[in-house]
């Protein structure tokens, strides 16, 4: 008689697969990203003009250095007797100085609060913003010192070509270097010809008459012509001349060198931007993006 086979044991069912835990690297790749804070999105508006509300706080920060840059020129016009038919309208000049002032002062606490950090006053652009700031604490605007600090506001523009994204959307980087040379000879025409107005309007007035003279002064000073239909007497006014002359044959030359080292470099280049890393100039016979290491492909002639 044959003996019967043994029953086959049933399979055992599959081990359940091990779920992730709430929390892992699953729940943490599909998490939300985190939302920038207050501080974070104050800090975005007041330093990038990618936004609109950004572009609107650069757009009204221009505006009032702008303002208040024309109204230091026409209240020393009208103190220097050449605008006389508008001193009835000096007092309202100087009280709409002084409230454009007070908003440099909060904008200047707000941005140290959005920046979070102690440091922020020590930053260069932070101290043209408390300069900018200082005469609202000296009521006396006749005070020679006061004037001086006053003309140091146009200054605060240098935020306005630190990037070329503007409120009016983005330049390219020939325009920016540009724009920088332009804003560098009118900040030193403003200042450095304001600066030997102040010093020699009370001892020199016969050949500073006013505040345009002064400026032409500059101008022909920082061009190096020297035309010798004007020269300070004080000690200050000469010191401001000497300055002048170095800034001149300096700072300008320096930019203007920048300038031209890049129209070379880019007309070396060809115009074709890298889809991974935006970098826009390539070799004429690059086939990958020097920048990323992208594949970037280019029209070639012929």
């Amino acid at each position: 008689m044959s003996s019967a086979d043994p029953p086959t044991p049933d399979p055992a069912p599959p081990a359940p697969e091990p779920q992730p835990a709430p929390g892992g690297p699953a729940a943490a790749a599909t998490a939300p990203e985190h939302a920038p804070s207050t501080r974070e999105r104050w800090d975005a508006i007041l330093n990038e003009a990618d936004s609109l509300p950004g572009r609107v706080v650069e757009f009204l920060t221009g505006a009032l250095i702008l303002i208040v840059c024309g109204i230091y020129v026409v209240d020393r016009e009208i103190s220097s007797g050449h605008l006389a038919a508008l001193e009835p309208l000096q007092p309202a000049l100087q009280t709409v100085e002084t409230l454009i002032t007070v908003v440099f002062l909060i904008e200047y606490f707000v941005r140290w609060w959005a920046s979070g950090s102690w440091r922020y006053p020590l930053r260069p652009l932070a101290i043209v913003d408390l300069i900018a700031c200082l005469p609202l604490f000296f009521p006396q605007k006749s005070l020679q010192f006061v004037r001086i600090l006053r003309m140091f506001r146009v200054l605060r523009l240098l935020r306005l070509v630190q990037s070329r994204k503007f409120f009016f959307g983005e330049v390219t980087l020939d325009h920016l270097l540009v724009l920088r040379i332009m804003f560098t000879i009118f900040c030193l025409v403003f200042i450095t010809g304001g600066f030997v107005y102040e010093l020699e309007r009370d001892v020199n007035g016969e050949q500073f008459p006013s505040l345009f003279d002064a400026f032409y002064f500059a101008i022909v000073t920082l061009t190096t012509v020297g035309f010798g239909d004007q020269s300070p007497v004080t000690a200050g006014g000469r010191l401001a001349t000497a300055c002048m002359i170095l800034l001149g044959v300096l700072v300008i030359p320096w930019q203007l060198t920048n300038l031209a080292r890049h129209l070379v470099t880019v007309s070396n280049k060809k115009d074709t931007m890298c889809k991974g890393c935006g970098l826009k100039y390539h070799d004429h016979d690059a086939s990958h993006c020097k920048a990323c290491g992208r594949l970037i492909f280019q029209e070639y002639d012929g």
